[in-house]
């Protein structure tokens, strides 16, 4: 028996040798944070129970290197603090009430040379595929990544090859607490990567001229004089459907000390292409520079869609951040999509907590669902 306590020791040290020798970098961060949301639509005033929604979300992250391989993991945990009993009438999360915990990170990535391969469950970045982090949650995907900025001088090369994701399609979302549908992009009820997607993307970078240019979505950043001036290009050439086409122009300056930055986009009126938005959110959201707060990729990334959009950031008060933007947007062939939008924004830190509060008025055209809306969203959270 002892001989056995004392080989039992021994493999026992020679394992934790082993495994300080093999694991390395460990590391854990988290964040909670409160989402809320209230309007003022179908009778009720503002921070009434049955026109808000609200989650608290809470996610631990951890990764670690274990020898040439970096493992990266993120558990979410979705939860109401029981706000539905007298604050909020829905979650933001399939709509479900019920604590719910889920893995939406989970993948292994090595680097060998100049190219990084990233596999499993992680957020992704692209034009037409992309997380999406303005919601309670953030959608992610099941997917293999790879990176190379070896190959080619000052190019960074992108392919992916996206699987599946766990975002729901937000045309079927409820219409809950008068907001009009599509408005939530929720997650599915227990997180899984149920949703197909099924998308190739193959991305690229460079430099020329002292410009960056991004092929994938065809856009030429420069400095012009004392602005940043960025022109966009993007086309779509679907399976099934009509080829369509994005322009867009953003500049942004300074003007007294203020950030300002104006935009504008259009789209091709082709009558069955797709929207330049992301695919994993029915567009929601969209990388076209003139999308507002819900004046989004469901408005401005549409066929025959002409947007404008102007910010001003910048504005300090004591240690407040204001900033307001204008977004307004036309189309000639869906009179539904005829919006405009006033957001403005305040960010702090109070006692550690970063808060934004953001009010939105939108003008809508006469009979479309919802009407002409005001809304606040309040989000707070906490880094450990």
């Amino acid at each position: 028996m002892k001989k056995i306590i004392k080989l039992s020791v021994a493999a026992a040290l020679a394992a934790t040798a082993m495994n300080a020798a093999v694991v390395d970098n460990v590391k854990m961060s988290g964040k909670a944070k409160l989402w809320y949301e209230t309007n003022d639509s179908a009778g009720n005033s503002y921070f009434d129970q049955a026109n808000s929604t609200g989650q608290v979300m809470i996610d631990v992250a951890a990764s670690a290197d274990i020898g040439p391989v970096k493992i990266n993991l993120e558990n979410t945990t979705a939860t109401t603090l029981g706000l539905e009993q007298a604050v909020v009438s829905a979650s933001r999360v399939g709509g479900s009430t019920d604590t719910q915990n889920y893995t939406g990170i989970a993948n292994i990535s090595t680097t060998i040379g100049g190219t990084t391969l990233v596999a499993g469950k992680q957020a992704l970045n692209t034009p037409f595929c992309f997380t999406e982090a303005w919601n309670a949650h953030k959608n992610t995907f099941n997917a293999g990544v790879l990176v190379n900025n070896s190959l080619i001088p000052n190019t960074t090369i992108v392919l992916a090859d996206v699987k599946t994701t766990n975002a729901l399609d937000i045309t079927a979302a409820s219409t809950a607490a008068g907001e009009e549908v599509g408005a939530k992009g929720q997650l599915t009820y227990d997180g899984e990567f149920n949703t197909d997607l099924n998308a190739k993307y193959v991305g690229l970078t460079t430099k020329i001229a002292g410009a960056t240019v991004n092929a994938s979505f065809t856009d030429v950043a420069a400095k012009v004089a004392n602005a940043n001036v960025k022109v966009t290009y993007a086309e779509l050439d679907p399976a099934t459907g009509d080829t369509s086409n994005a322009h867009a122009i953003a500049v942004s300056t300074k003007v007294a000390g203020l950030n300002v930055m104006a935009a504008y986009s259009k789209v091709s009126d082709d009558n069955n292409g797709l929207a330049f938005g992301n695919i994993a959110t029915t567009f929601k959201k969209t990388k076209l520079p003139t999308a507002g707060v819900y004046t989004d990729g469901q408005y401005v990334a549409q066929m025959d869609s002409k947007a404008m959009k102007i910010k001003v950031s910048g504005i300090k008060l004591g240690s407040v951040a204001l900033a307001a933007q204008y977004v307004d947007c036309d189309n000639d062939t869906t009179a539904a999509k005829n919006t405009s939008e006033l957001d403005v924004f305040a960010t702090t830190k109070i006692a550690g907590i970063a808060t934004k509060v953001i009010y939105m008025h939108r003008d809508m055209p006469a009979g479309t669902t919802g009407g002409d809306q005001d809304k606040i969203r309040v989000i707070a959270s906490y880094s450990f």
